[in-house]
């Protein structure tokens, strides 16, 4: 199906739904302290937590890239979880002047606790989709592979 034989009320329909779902979660987020109350809730620090919890000490560049946002954008992020004490730098042994960045002890806790924040809501959405929890498994398994591609694109530098 391309995207000119959607219709403009499918479109809304679906605008709707993944705005309630996204103030759902933000809003339960705030209230039910997000990530265990280990960190307040920010997309892109929870994505970076998860990234390095998944790939271990990275560079900040790969990181850039993984998440398809500018370098100066990551470099920001990382410089606040470090003031937390959530990563650190450390040489890249294959490259010297590199630096990667790696998850501390209380960081590799944090980035736990997301995960098991992201497992809890998984659990809430297809318990409220029942026998059609599959289904919608495998189209947001879509959806991810299609935005996947679309953060690889290159992209116009702007850092």
């Amino acid at each position: 199906m391309t995207t000119s034989t959607i219709e403009p009320e499918d479109k809304e329909r679906l605008a709707a739904a993944v705005g309630m779902l996204v103030r759902t979660f933000l809003v339960a987020g705030r209230a039910g302290a997000p990530a265990e109350g280990k960190l307040p809730f920010n997309p892109l620090n929870f994505h970076l937590l998860e990234e390095l919890l998944a790939h271990g000490a990275t560079r900040p560049s790969d990181l850039a890239q993984l998440l398809g946002v500018p370098r100066s954008t990551i470099s920001s992020a990382l410089s606040a979880l470090e003031r937390r004490g959530l990563v650190e730098k450390a040489r890249d042994t294959n490259d010297g002047r590199a630096k990667l960045i790696a998850l501390t002890a209380e960081g590799f806790d944090v980035a736990e606790a997301i995960k098991r924040q992201n497992r809890l809501n998984a659990g809430v959405l297809l318990a409220l989709l029942d026998e059609d929890a599959g289904q919608y498994v495998e189209l947001m398994e879509r959806v991810g592979v299609g935005l996947k591609g679309l953060l690889e694109q290159p992209t116009e530098r702007s850092d």
